[in-house]
């Protein structure tokens, strides 16, 4: 498989060829979207974070007996760790589509002969 020099670094000329014919690029700019979605999501006021934190001190008073330390008020227990499960097992489900939306560029990689 012959190489070529690009301003990136050498790649395999004919996956290059065939990327050029077949990958659209916006891939990976959806991509940038679905990490921001899930930052903001795991990282802003009332995100992922402050439900785990939540889940945590109902866990502690649930299974260790602790004392309250969170409002008694929204989702109960078990639906607040369903929820979280729930978001979770959609955010790996977007991961592996991401992975796979991007497998495609691995081919570049040169081969030994270059």
């Amino acid at each position: 498989m012959p190489d070529t020099d690009t301003p990136y670094g050498k790649v395999d000329a004919e996956a290059l060829q065939a990327l050029q014919d077949t990958f659209d690029t916006t891939t990976i700019l959806r991509v940038v979207d679905q990490f921001d979605a899930i930052r903001s999501r795991c990282c802003g006021p009332a995100g992922l974070l402050d439900d785990l934190l939540r889940l945590h001190s109902m866990a502690h008073t649930v299974i260790n007996g602790a004392a309250l330390s969170c409002s008694t008020t929204g989702p109960t227990f078990v639906d607040q760790a369903e929820a979280i499960i729930d978001e979770l097992d959609d955010w790996i489900l977007l991961l592996k589509h991401a992975v796979q939306a991007l497998h495609p560029l691995e081919r570049l990689r040169p081969g030994d002969d270059g």
